[in-house]
């Protein structure tokens, strides 16, 4: 059964696209973190600063795999760093995975008052997006800008686009 995969980088819009997508389509909404959360009583920048970001992205992979494991199919938001594995690269692949974009300005804005993210500098910002980009483009089934358009638009293209 395959899950659909919302990823992207943070601030693409994967927990506000991926919530209004499950609804859409009766899914359950599985958000990474939430999940991390939920199981670990921690932010993902909370764990960043007290374990590591490496720590950090292996407890993200861990959950994204589980998620890809339920019977049940349902929208997947994952974590960003999920791409950096070789086992998370092969979930996405083997699932319908929609690829969210927007423009670094764009990211920097929507991420810049969120406690729940680690904070990124721009030089590491752009490493992880020219890292991450050609791994995205290779397993993602589709790919949506969403720099300019609201959730909604964003939905209904997706939807549109899966027919």
């Amino acid at each position: 059964m395959e899950h659909l995969v919302i990823a992207g980088a943070m601030g693409a819009g994967k927990s506000t696209v991926g919530r209004l997508l499950a609804i859409e389509l009766g899914l359950t909404f599985r958000d990474s973190d939430a999940i991390l959360e939920a199981t670990t009583g921690d932010t993902g920048a909370v764990i960043a600063d007290r374990l590591g970001v490496e720590h950090l992205h292996e407890l993200e992979l861990e959950v994204f795999l589980r998620a890809c494991e339920s019977p049940e199919r349902s929208v997947i938001s994952p974590a960003a760093s999920v791409v950096d594995h070789e086992a998370g690269r092969a979930a996405l692949a083997r699932n319908t995975t929609i690829w969210l974009t927007a423009s670094d300005d764009v990211l920097r804005m929507r991420t810049g008052n969120e406690d729940h993210r680690r904070d990124l500098r721009s030089e590491e910002r752009e490493h992880l997006r020219l890292r991450r980009e050609p791994w995205l483009e290779e397993v993602s089934h589709l790919i949506v800008d969403t720099g300019t358009a609201t959730a909604q638009e964003v939905v209904a293209t997706i939807l549109e686009r899966l027919e």
